[in-house]
């Protein structure tokens, strides 16, 4: 008589939780999203960059003055869609129907950057080509670390 050991049961539980990683991706979208909202954040309130990496604009002499003034911000003239911080400290990551997002929880931040874009005729809340590369990469290592373990 031959007697056989196996660990099938370990190994098909092994692999159907690493499946269920693909058929439910919804946690790994929301750990791109925060990842993605860091850059997004970085490039328009530190950079002053739109969507298309080029520099948002630059403000007035006046204007300056004010944001000096009253919020204690730099005399650098680009513009950074920022003067009390509601703006970057309003952008968060939130439930979709498909996953995760970036956007405003307040929907009055939301008009500001709206507004922002129509007078500067860009686009500003938008992904950059790199930031979307970046978010498929951290996707895919996300995917394959979760294979892989």
């Amino acid at each position: 008589m031959i007697t056989v050991k196996t660990n099938i049961n370990v190994v098909s539980t092994r692999l159907l939780r690493k499946l269920d990683v693909l058929r439910n991706p919804k946690p790994l979208l929301r750990l791109v999203a925060l990842d993605v909202l860091v850059l997004i954040t970085e490039r328009i309130h530190e950079e002053g960059k739109a969507a298309d990496d080029s520099k948002i604009g630059e403000y007035n002499n006046n204007y300056l003055r004010l944001r000096q003034k009253k919020n204690k911000r730099s005399a650098d003239k680009k513009i950074i869609v920022s003067l009390t911080r509601q703006l970057e400290n309003d952008w968060s990551v939130l439930a979709t129907e498909k996953g995760w997002g970036i956007g405003f929880k307040n929907n009055l931040n939301a008009q500001k950057l709206q507004w922002v874009e129509e007078q500067k005729n860009k686009k500003i809340g938008a992904l950059t080509k790199s930031e979307k590369e970046y978010a498929i990469n951290k996707l895919k290592n996300l995917i394959g670390k979760e294979l892989n373990s």
